[in-house]
């Protein structure tokens, strides 16, 4: 019996853990911005977005479990989503550690004001958070280093799962 439920939801299992782990992360980041207030740079944002992506990949592929091949091939994107969040993180580590300089807009302001004193007014109100300044680390270990494992992990397991789990 256990063997048949087992076989009946395994196909479920993946495109459930992507999203629960998806919004865990989010939600892990939105904790740390607005409880521990943090604030993110520009591309602390960007890392966000792989999770976002993903979460709804697998939403989608638990839609479409009836549909095999499809939900696979779902499964396999939210790989590429990690596997690009993976290429994000590795990027804002080496701006954190001043191997190459970050993208323009790194502790900068995209602004629409209309005159001089409108921009003075915004910079001033705005905190400035640069992306090459580390603001927390657990064990030496900044958050944009765990991000870099913690994205490959999942983009290795989104790559063996549909083959795994996925199974006809």
């Amino acid at each position: 019996m256990i063997k048949l439920l087992r076989a009946h939801y395994a196909p479920a299992l993946p495109p459930v853990a992507i999203f629960l782990i998806s919004a865990g992360s989010l939600g892990f980041a939105f904790y740390a911005q607005y409880v521990q207030k943090l604030l993110p740079c520009v591309l602390c944002l960007y890392q966000r977005v792989p999770f976002y992506v993903a979460g709804g990949l697998a939403i989608l592929a638990l839609l479409l479990l009836r549909i095999p091949g499809a939900s696979r091939v779902l499964v396999y994107l939210c790989g590429m989503a990690f596997a690009i969040g993976t290429g994000i993180a590795i990027y804002h580590v080496g701006v954190q550690e001043l191997w190459w300089e970050g993208p323009a807009m790194c502790g900068g302001l995209t602004s629409g004001a209309a005159s001089v004193a409108d921009l003075k007014a915004q910079l001033m109100a705005q905190p400035i958070v640069r992306c090459d300044k580390i603001d927390w680390t657990l064990f030496g270990i900044t958050m944009p280093t765990v991000n870099v494992f913690f994205s490959a992990i999942l983009a290795i397991l989104c790559f063996i799962a549909p083959s795994r789990w996925m199974k006809q």
